[in-house]
């Protein structure tokens, strides 16, 4: 079992907001330069790679996941092997208050069968700390990629009407179902806070 103590956290943290600065910059020298997108740039309609209509604010911020969810794995990998994971899947009961995780494979399985009806509602937090069992979460942290405005402090997203969890947040969700303390929004330039 892995102990997760102050210093530790406070390593982990420093690296991930690391991770987050080296993601914006690297996307926004590939796609834009020296210079930061405006927010009509940020508006206009492009396709990703499914060949599906999003915003250029998406998919800059798929691509800065990418790279910080890399940048995570490799620092992670030095600070705690073993002790965390990415993009993890978990389930949360709201009437038991259950969370299961959910192993990749099982949620290949799922998607595999086209039962995409078994994730609704799953979440899915962008690093978890846990004691060497995914099961048994110790910190949770989501980055955050504004696209033009990086001064302001990103607001947790929130779930949409007729989604099982309208009415809260990712971060209540994220403090219900996982229990401990407070999530962690990591954004670029800002770091890490609530």
């Amino acid at each position: 079992m892995k102990l997760l103590d102050a210093a530790l956290k406070q390593q982990v943290t420093e690296a991930l907001e690391e991770c987050a600065n080296e993601a914006r910059t690297a996307v926004i020298l590939a796609n834009f330069g020296t210079r930061s997108p405006t927010p009509k740039e940020c508006n206009e309609q492009v396709r990703d790679a499914q060949g599906r209509t999003i915003t250029r604010a998406m998919k800059l911020g798929e691509e800065m996941h990418r790279v910080a969810l890399k940048c995570a794995e490799e620092s992670l990998n030095e600070l705690r092997p073993g002790g965390f994971s990415l993009e993890p899947t978990y389930l949360h009961d709201l009437g038991t208050g259950k969370t299961t995780w959910l192993s990749p494979a099982e949620v290949a399985r799922i998607r595999q069968r086209g039962s995409l009806g078994e994730l609704k509602g799953s979440l899915v937090p962008d690093v978890i700390l846990h004691s060497g069992d995914p099961a048994w979460v110790q910190a949770v942290y989501d980055f955050k990629f504004p696209c033009a405005d990086v001064t302001k402090r990103s607001r947790w997203r929130d779930y949409p009407s007729g989604h099982s969890y309208a009415g809260s947040n990712q971060g209540d969700m994220y403090r219900q179902a996982f229990k401990v303390g407070d999530p962690m929004l990591v954004q670029p330039w800002l770091g890490a806070g609530l």
